[in-house]
Formats: C-alpha cells, structure tokens, sequence
C-alpha cells in the first residue's frame, strides 16, 4: 500500500531545486502523517554516533521531504516530552499560508531567524530539505541541491538534539519523509520512534480499539434501546410543516467493549466522541429536510461493554391537518407521524422502546424542560419490525433492501385554545345577548336601527381579526359562527327599516293582515292584547250603520280611530315579526355555540 501512494506521488516530481527527488530515494524514507493538527505525538530518537561518525564537525544532519499545503513543523529536541518553557528548535515551513518559513528556540515562540518563501511546500508534490547542526552551533536550513540554505543561525549555547518529531496546523494534513539519503549518496539513516508511556486510560483504548473499524457495527444485528423526548413544538399551519426539537437516548450492549477495571487501575467507563467507536445513526424516512443533529454528546462505555449516545435533533416535517373544508380552529388537534430508520442499509439493528421506569430514561427526561407553548404534545412510539414492514410497502422496501426496525413517533398536538375563546367568544357572546334583548324592546324606534348598525361595524371588525388568525385554506366553526350572527343582525336591521316605510303601512293595513291580525289563537300564542279597535273597510257601504251615523253626527271623529287602528297593526306586525326572529337566532345561536366543543 505504501508502494502506491508513493508511486503515485513520485511520478515524474521535481523538487523546486536541482535535485530531482525520485521514487527509488522515496522507497528508502520512512514516512510520517500528520493528521491531528499542531501536536507532536510521536517523538524519534536520532543516532548522535552514527550522525558524527560521517561527519566529525557536524553534529546532526537530517534528510526530509515534506508534502503539505502549508505549515510543516519540524521539532528538534533533547527530550521526548517538551513544553512551552523548555528550550527546543522548532523550524515552521511555509508558515502563514505557505509565506515564510522560522527557526523559533521555544514551541510556539521565540523566533530567532525567518526568511519569506512564497509558495516553499506543494500538496501536490514532496519537497526535499535538510537540516544540518554543526559543532560550532550553526544550524541550516536549506532546499536539497541548493548552494545556499534558507535559514541560518548561529546559537552559542547549542542544544543537544537527541529526538525530532514533526506537526502540521489545524486543518492541514501534512506528510513528512524522514531518513532519507543525502543525494548521490545510498546510506540511510535508522531513527526509531519512542515509545510513549501511557496512561492506564490510554493503555484502555489502545487494547479496546487497537485495529478497530468504527463503521463495523459490534453484531450482525444490534439491539438498541430507544427513548425519546419532545423538547419544542411548533406547527405551521399554513404549509402543514411541524418543526419539533427532541432528545433521544440510544443504548445498546457491545461485548467487545468490556473490560475488567481491575487491569487498568479502577476505569470503569469510557467517553468518546463519535467516530471513534461504532453508533446508530437514524435519519428520518423518506422527509425532505431530515434529520438535524445538533451539539451531540459524547458516548459513554462502561465496562459491561454497555454503550450509551445522548441526541439532541431538530425534525422538519410534512404533517397533514384535518380533512375537509371546514375545521375547528381554535380547538383543532393534529396527529403527525414520523418514522425513523438506520442510515446503514447494511446494518441490521433491532429496535426497542425504553420503559418508562428504566433508570436511565428517567434520569435524562428530568434534566429536558417540559414543552410549554400553545400545543399539548403527547407522542406514543412503536416499533415495526422489518417483516410487516415489507408486507406493507413491497415496493420500497425491495429498493430500499433495509432489514432494520423502523420507529413511527406519532404526535398528538392540541391547541391550547383558552385564550382565543376568551378573546373570540366573550365579545360574540356579549354582542348575540345584546341584539337578543333588543327584540323585547318597543319597535320601530331609531334607536333600534343605530344598534343594529353598530352591531354590524363591530361583527366586521372581528371577522377582519380572525381572517389574520386563522388558515387561509380552511373555514373555521367559528368563523361560520360569526357570519351566522352578522346575517342574522342584518337581517333585523332590514326589517327594522323596512317596517318604517310607507309600504309597509299599506302592506299592515291590509284586509288579508287585518284578518290575520283578528285571529284569536295567533293573539293567544303572540301574547298581544285584546284587540279594541275596529277593523278598517274598503267598501264605501261596508260595516255601516245607523249608531254609526249617530256617533259622527254628535262629533266623535272616525278618522282619529282609523289612523290609531293603523298604528296598532304595524305594531303588533313588527312585535309578530321579532318573537319570530327571537326564537329563530337563540336557537340557531345555542346550536352552533354548542357544536363548537
């Protein structure tokens, strides 16, 4: 493998010098990668013996070759463990963006010489450099094949170099070739890495994930306890979009996880990060955002081999309102269902739903906030094995070719609707109580009329505030209701004004109403008084009689009679006409106020 990377490096590369870095002098390096940003890890012990024994005036002398994009380090030391304090040589290639290149005498600090070398490293192809100490303390730093170094300095108090190490910058992957021949010259030095101590927490994980592919789940199929818990709920009504926020908990047994804490002085768990070892990742079926996790915890091993990964995820999803047009906004309920899966198709995980007693179930939900917005959530997850899922959806499922328990969450949300009924039926109720009572007032009064047209200004006002509330696409009970109760105002104010008209006159004192009027079952059930006045003809000769000519000779007027016996009529008309619209509006009001729980 490493033959490969080489060739495909090697091929045909010349260094930024006379001295053509070839494959054969690359197969005789030892090779470093850098992956972990400015760290040195891993420290080599230098042959001072050997070093001098080619050279008597030359104390150390190192053939490297560097591929980065930028920020080569280089550490030269007298011990294998260094800090900010203790003196060192620290040569920076390419700093800055691939500009400059520094002889520090501290990690980090103490800059003693720097030469600018605009694009010195390549990621593309390896630079060959040397490094070389004298017995004078002059130390260089210069490109392979090139007369003249790109840094010198002269130390009077000379370090005695026994180790070196290299590093890279964070965010750059740097591979250093070290022990490489001198050019024209085949001998190759043996620098050996040093073994570190570690720490008993080290020495766990080396033993636990030593050759380790995190991707490979433990099993072929995994068992994974499953809890959940909604943190925030909200539900667009408008795009039936519900966005929610929950924590999950995942638990699941890997045997080649345990270990005995007696062995590695008393650990008994472990916290790692993901990607370091293996974790169900889910993701949510077939949605078009997914699933969002945010400031995922680490994962805790304990030495059961028992695995434990607190999520925290954000969820976009579509989820259908109430079928039909009307609804009951503001009381509405939604039920949204979301289904969960493993991303790894070929990972064969079988879910379970924590109890809700399990200890580590309870201890995570007491430290989530209970959700307190304008939605009751209850959620009620189920697990479907592979099987019935395969007899419900053939098709995807032979696509898809997942063996995996899926989760359906569903989500119950119920409007908590107190405030919009304070704010929507008190004003209603008050208006309907109102125009109810005016019914049982004297008739065909002006002020009759300015009522009712308050009323109707108010009842628009309203609707225009609900309009603003409520989803353009449905029609609300409520909203049915308020139209309801303004046709019915409208249609007292037209009565109202009809009845003092001049038509309605002739209309009330008419012989068909007049009769009408007369009917003693239609008084008893009105409640109107015993009619005294006499009825009114048509016919010049009709009702006449002789006391009657008897009564107008001595003065008693019958116009003053006619004219009081056409008022009585369209009074007891428009007192008819209202007890019916009274029994009309409570009824239909009571009904549909009724209707709306």
């Amino acid at each position: 493998m490493k033959s490969i990377l080489l060739l495909f490096c090697f091929v045909s590369v010349k260094a930024s010098s006379n001295v053509t870095f070839t494959y054969d002098m690359a197969l005789r390096c030892k090779e470093h990668l850098c992956k972990h940003g400015y760290s040195y890890e891993t420290f080599y012990h230098v042959d001072t013996l050997a070093k001098k024994s080619k050279s008597p005036e030359v104390l150390l002398e190192m053939h490297i070759a560097i591929l980065a994009a930028s920020n080569g380090h280089i550490l030269l030391s007298t011990n294998s463990k260094v800090d900010a304090s203790e003196p060192v040589y620290e040569i920076v290639v390419g700093g800055g963006a691939n500009k400059f290149t520094e002889l520090r005498r501290n990690v980090r600090k103490n800059a003693k010489t720097s030469a600018k070398t605009l694009g010195i490293l390549s990621p593309i192809d390896f630079r060959p450099f040397y490094i070389r100490i004298t017995e004078d303390g002059v130390i260089e730093f210069g490109r392979e094949g090139e007369p003249l170094p790109v840094l010198s300095y002269m130390d009077h108090d000379p370090l005695t170099v026994n180790y070196f190490s290299f590093a890279a910058w964070n965010g750059v992957e740097a591979k250093f070739l070290y022990d490489c021949p001198a050019p024209g010259d085949n001998a190759t030095d043996d620098s050996k890495p040093v073994e570190r101590k570690m720490s008993n927490y080290e020495n766990l994980l080396r033993t636990l994930f030593w050759y380790r592919d995190p991707s490979v789940p433990p099993a072929t199929e995994v068992s994974v306890d499953i809890g959940l818990h909604i943190t925030s709920v909200s539900y667009d009504e408008l795009d039936s979009v519900l966005h929610f926020g929950a924590s999950i908990l995942l638990k699941w047994m890997d045997n080649s996880l345990a270990w005995n804490p007696n062995k590695f002085n008393g650990t008994t768990y472990l916290n790692l990060r993901q990607g370091q070892v293996w974790t169900p990742v889910l993701y949510v079926y077939e949605d078009f955002s997914g699933m969002d996790v945010k400031n995922s915890e680490l994962v805790k091993i304990v030495h059961s081999g028992e695995a434990t990964l607190h999520l925290q995820v954000s969820v976009k999803t579509w989820c259908a309102g109430e079928k039909g047009m009307i609804t009951k906004w503001p009381q509405d309920q939604y039920t949204c269902s979301v289904i969960l899966e493993p991303w790894e198709v070929h990972d064969r995980i079988l879910f379970k739903i924590m109890d809700k007693n399990d200890k580590d179930l309870k201890s995570f939900s007491d430290l989530q906030l209970p959700v307190v917005n304008a939605w009751e959530v209850t959620t009620e997850p189920i697990v479907v094995n592979s099987s019935i899922w395969t007899t419900m959806f053939p098709v995807q499922e032979e696509i898809n070719a997942v063996q995996s328990d899926r989760i359906v969450v569903n989500i119950n949300l119920t409007r908590r609707s107190s405030t919009y009924n304070i704010a929507l039926y008190t004003p209603l109720i008050v208006l309907v109580i109102f125009f109810l009572m005016s019914f049982w007032t004297e008739p065909l009064q002006v002020e009759r009329v300015r009522l009712y047209t308050g009323a109707v200004i108010i009842m628009c006002m309203g609707l225009c505030y609900i309009d603003r509330l409520v989803p353009c696409y449905t029609l609300p009970t409520i909203l049915i209701l308020y139209i309801t109760v303004q046709c019915g105002v409208l249609a007292a104010l037209l009565l109202q004004v009809a009845l003092m008209t001049s038509l309605a006159d002739d209309l009330c004192n008419s012989s068909v109403i007049q009769d009408i009027l007369m009917n003693r079952l239609l008084r008893e059930i009105f409640c109107l008084k015993e009619s005294k006045a006499r009825p009114i003809y048509v016919n010049i000769n009709e009702g006449y009689s002789q006391e009657d000519e008897d009564l107008t000779e001595a003065g008693v007027g019958a116009d003053n009679d006619d004219k009081d016996t056409k008022i009585t009529n369209k009074m007891e008309v428009a007192v008819i006409m209202e007890k019916i619209l009274f029994v009309i509006f409570s009824v239909t009001f009571a009904v549909m106020l009724f209707s709306q729980d």
